[in-house]
């Protein structure tokens, strides 16, 4: 048998994303164990693994040949299947795109942890007096747990390699069966518990110390007690191994970790980002200012040199890059959950026409937005507000001159059902008395022009949506803001440019981490953990993240209660998200306006078992701007002002149905894997 020999090789071949096997032969560029095994050789070794574990960053994707990572053309991420937003690439429900089979790439960054952690002590001569050994074999298994935590999130149980496999003639040897979901959640924790303990307190961005072991683990554990309390219905065994599903009786001792490893990233000096005293810039500035902030606990960061990415350049409003664009497109029924809008008590839904059925007339396009909570602003392109010195112009067509706003009694368009997707031009009203045609930015030698009665002429779509027909703008009438780099130019603006560094864990996913887990103990009978009110901790958490936001605050911990609630989308305030009682309600909710675009939002559904519910049957909704001719006018931005209407609807486009089905809880064991190992037994229902 062989052994792998040449550690660094087949770290810098991840780090290069090609593939490689150990030789004999020692390859004349790169180093053996004795180069490795030095204070400088550790760093190099740990930088190419940091360069392949799996961060779900701005370059996760359903394309390229690393299993959903590393690949530029991030047009199809889960954000999409959440109810979060849609792009015109993926009008419909792309469920493939978060399940790419990562599997033997995992498998390649675990063998280098283990591989490393072997080989430590054998070599420990060769290090300085000075050089913390704990320390180093620490950040090991930190990068280890984090890449397990990949895999079990996605399989449940899988093989647990605790030790680098010898190579065998007899591959046989190398077959090694599902541990249990249990075993590999348990043991991912006890590498975070090693981590947290002999890690250094030093901030270094893009590395792990002690506190950012700790967020992890308080990510792991909150997941694991979410599964074991949530999940039973879809546990799995097979021949006396529980693969899928965890214990419920250890739900409570998970939230435990996952509220106690939060309180140590406390102790590191971590807090949320708080420089701008306009509350809608500060929301913005915390991912344009990842480097500088005390909220970024964990990151990866991007340089021209190095590593970058495309996400300016796919995903801005088409006016605002030089190439593609428009695939950032959040839904109504997103922002419909954020404080300050106008709602309809009763469906939840934006309330843009009075009590007689007619729709409110708003003086401008800005209107509709004054009260929002600064959040939203600081997460979503407001239409009259500048961008990149170009100012957002959202229409979807004009009312014709003869329509009088004052007298104006306009009634709905389209049902505003969740499900209702007829074309507005069959409502007799709309096609008699609505101009419209293809959306674009530009006038296209005029065709996109009408003449006002002061002879000025004026887009009749807005230049930035919502589109028609077969336009390429925002299908939802939204355009998003978090993570793009509003200070570029549209020149600047191109693909393989961008650097803004990725925020994989915040403070504020701390905090809510922290409250989710609380209100668990306190729902099911710990509430006074470790001496601590759980409910009123709770209320604490949420409270600093909605005074940041500019949100409405929680005035009493009984707004935690555990009263059930009925899941219904459009029967009530915030009820596109589901949760089985009210404390459980504000808190995912909570998580959905803060931690939306992020990669987390996917994650959620699934620990909590609602997606199948959640996103049944389910059509994204839009909202559609009409502005009235009359008294209408071109300002100094050469943009469109007047009166609008806005019609709330199932988007034109992209209105199709999605639905999450239950085998989706647990991905599809690649294949070509179970071919490899025979051992391999399939997850329930494929």
């Amino acid at each position: 048998m062989k052994k792998y020999k040449y550690l660094l090789a087949a770290a810098l071949c991840l780090g290069t994303l090609s593939s490689c096997h150990d030789l004999d032969i020692m390859p004349k560029d790169v180093m053996t164990n004795n180069d490795v095994f030095t204070d400088a050789g550790v760093e190099s070794y740990f930088a190419a693994l940091y360069s392949r574990f799996p961060m779900e960053d701005f370059n996760v994707s359903d394309q390229g040949d690393h299993q959903g990572f590393y690949f530029w053309n991030n047009i199809s991420w889960d954000m999409n299947l959440t109810g979060e937003s849609v792009n015109r690439n993926n009008a419909g429900f792309n469920w493939a795109c978060v399940v790419k089979g990562y599997w033997s790439e995992g498998y390649s960054v675990i063998r280098q942890c283990n591989s490393f952690i072997a080989n430590l002590d054998t070599y420990k001569n060769q290090f300085s007096a000075a050089y913390n050994m704990e320390a180093a074999e620490a950040e090991a298994r930190f990068l280890r747990a984090y890449t397990y935590f990949s895999l079990v999130k996605r399989y449940g149980g899988v093989p647990l390699l605790k030790e680098a496999q010898e190579l065998a003639d007899d591959e046989s040897k190398l077959w090694v069966a599902r541990s249990s979901h249990k075993e590999c959640v348990d043991f991912i924790l006890e590498d975070l518990d090693y981590a947290i303990a002999h890690l250094g307190t030093k901030k270094v961005a893009g590395r792990a110390n002690k506190f950012v072991a700790a967020a992890i683990k308080s990510r792991v554990a909150l997941y694991a007690g979410s599964v074991a309390r949530y999940g039973g219905q879809y546990d799995y065994t097979v021949d006396g191994v529980q693969v899928c599903g965890l214990p419920a009786s250890d739900a409570n001792n998970y939230f435990k970790q996952a509220y106690d490893a939060s309180k140590v990233v406390e102790e590191g000096g971590y807090a949320l980002y708080n420089k701008d005293a306009d509350k809608a810039v500060n929301f913005k500035n915390i991912f344009m200012n990842a480097d500088n902030s005390d909220e970024s606990v964990f990151v990866r960061q991007y340089s021209l040199s190095n590593n970058v990415h495309s996400f300016d350049a796919v995903y801005c409003p088409p006016r605002m890059t030089t190439t593609y664009g428009d695939r950032y497109n959040p839904t109504l029924d997103w922002v419909e959950l954020f404080d300050g809008l106008p709602k309809d008590p009763s469906t939840g839904h934006l309330k843009t026409t009075d009590d007689e059925g007619n729709y409110i007339v708003y003086d401008n396009e800005q209107e509709l937005f004054k009260d929002a909570e600064p959040r939203l602003k600081g997460s979503i392109m407001i239409p009259g507000e500048t961008y990149k010195g170009i100012t957002l112009e959202m229409r979807a067509g004009l009312i014709k001159p003869e329509v009088d706003t004052a007298t104006a009694k306009i009634k709905k368009f389209v049902e505003d059902d969740g499900q209702t997707t007829t074309a507005w031009n069959k409502n007799d009203w709309f096609k008699n008395n609505v101009i419209v045609t293809t959306t674009k930015w530009n006038d296209d030698g005029g065709k996109q022009l009408y003449q006002l009665p002061d002879g000025s002429k004026i887009n009749i779509n807005g230049k930035d949506g919502p589109a028609n027909g077969g336009s390429n703008n925002t299908l939802t009438g939204f355009h998003g803001l978090k993570w793009i780099n509003t200070n570029w130019s549209v020149g600047e603006t191109q693909l393989h440019r961008s650097t803004q560094t990725w925020i994989d864990v915040r403070y504020a996913e701390v905090l809510l981490n922290r409250a989710e887990a609380a209100i668990e103990l306190a729902q099911n009978g710990e509430e006074n953990y470790d001496n601590v009110d759980m409910l009123q901790d709770a209320m604490t958490c949420i409270n600093k993240i909605r005074e940041r936001a500019g949100a409405t605050l929680l005035t009493s911990k009984a707004e935690l209660a555990n009263t059930p609630i009925t899941n219904e989308r459009g029967s009530g305030i915030n009820s596109f998200v589901f949760a089985p009682n009210v404390g459980l309600h504000v808190v995912r909710v909570e998580r959905y306006k803060e931690l939306a675009f992020e990669h987390k939002i996917y994650w959620d559904l699934r620990r909590w078992f609602t997606f199948d519910t959640q996103i049944k049957q389910y059509r994204r909704r839009m909202l559609a701007p009409f502005m009235f001719a009359k008294g209408a006018y071109l300002n100094a931005d050469g943009n469109g002002e007047g009166k609008y209407i806005y019609d709330t609807r199932v988007c034109e486009r992209a209105n199709g149905q999605g639905t999450f089905t239950t085998k989706q809880y647990y991905d599809k064991i690649p294949d070509g894997e179970r071919t490899k190992n025979p051992l391999l037994v399939q997850n329930d229902q494929y």
